[in-house]
């Protein structure tokens, strides 16, 4: 029997489960508008991809403007975090960068609990393929279910919303219908990852690629293009000599992101240190020996694809800065449950 296609009606619907469609959904709903959150696998809402950090220079102040708004990004981080450090302290408070490491097992799980418990936002699980267009207005999605973990609320439906899957696994098709779609993209839309020479599909390691929408907006004459980022190999705490390494405390009296949390009970989780080290020229002679096997220098990445201006992999430091004989990387730990340290600084694509 062909699996049903029941169409939803909503106020706002938000394609994808991240920081911004997090935030998105959050706004919506604090607008008193019904909001449905599409995501492809809600166990993953509020996933925290790459360095387990909030805020920052630069970024620190986005956090708190978001807060300003009544967003979720602070208190997350307020409640999760388990290290905090105002960079650039002893510079002019217009150049003060808040940070926070936070344990981003525990950052997801606190994000996905409040969506949850939000009662005008239905969790979706699904992939949008097709947008519905009436007089050149976007007024609906289509969306491709299958079967998906629930998520914390547990709520159960006759459709996979709020998280609750087909029992059977079949892949059925979704209409929902609403006065506006916001769509936030992140890695997904026909995302490629680089390992060295192998490549593979995806919008993160063991999650599968959108393609759907992408075709939707070529269709629709919107120019596409492709952002690249990068994500360092995690190294196992056990496997460290950390009595080697410069410790890199919080701050001794650390203040929240939030102006909603609470200073009596701040901060929440056990702090933890970082450590700093830094490579030699005996790593950057290795680097350039293997230059060739790097996909940002064969040829296998387009060059031409803009990244982020803070987060250059250490082969591109290594070329574009030869003079220099280290660079620093910070040693982060991810999670209090985990032995999993973050090296920051040593983002790379080679194998």
């Amino acid at each position: 029997m062909a699996a049903m296609s029941p169409v939803h009606e909503f106020e706002v619907i938000v394609i994808g489960g991240g920081h911004a469609g997090v935030e998105a959904a959050w706004a919506a709903a604090n607008l008193g508008a019904r909001t449905a959150l599409v995501t492809m696998d809600p166990t993953k809402i509020g996933a925290m991809s790459c360095n387990p950090a909030i805020g920052g220079l630069a970024k620190g102040q986005m956090v708190r403007e978001i807060d300003a708004l009544g967003g979720l990004m602070a208190r997350a981080a307020d409640a999760t975090g388990i290290q905090f450090r105002v960079l650039n302290a002893t510079k002019g408070q217009a150049v003060h960068g808040p940070r926070c490491q936070s344990d981003k097992y525990r950052y997801a799980r606190w994000v996905q609990q409040l969506i949850g418990d939000r009662a005008m936002i239905d969790v979706i699980a699904g992939a949008v393929v097709d947008l519905h267009l009436e007089a050149g207005r976007c007024v609906g999605v289509k969306i491709k279910t299958s079967g998906s973990p629930p998520n914390p609320a547990g709520h159960m439906d006759e459709c996979p919303v709020n998280g609750q899957s087909r029992s059977d696994g079949r892949t059925g098709q979704m209409n929902l219908r609403s006065g506006a779609v916001v769509l936030t993209t992140g890695t997904f839309m026909r995302g490629l990852m680089h390992t060295g020479d192998r490549k593979s599909e995806g919008g993160r390691v063991g999650e599968r690629p959108v393609y759907g929408m992408s075709d939707t907006l070529r269709r629709l004459g919107l120019e596409l293009g492709r952002l690249k980022t990068g994500t360092p190999p995690r190294l196992a705490a056990e496997s460290i000599r950390f009595d080697d390494l410069e410790i890199q405390s919080g701050d001794a009296e650390p203040v929240p992101f939030s102006d909603m949390t609470s200073r009596d009970r701040f901060p929440e989780m056990e702090q933890r240190c970082c450590w700093i080290t830094q490579t030699d020229r005996r790593a950057h002679d290795l680097i350039r020996s293997n230059l060739h096997r790097a996909p940002m220098y064969n040829g296998q990445i387009d060059p031409g694809n803009v990244g982020p201006r803070y987060c250059p992999s250490i082969e591109d430091k290594v070329v574009r800065f030869a003079d220099r004989d280290s660079h620093h990387v910070y040693l982060e730990p991810e999670s209090l449950d985990t032995n999993e340290i973050y090296c920051n600084g040593i983002s790379t694509s080679l194998p």
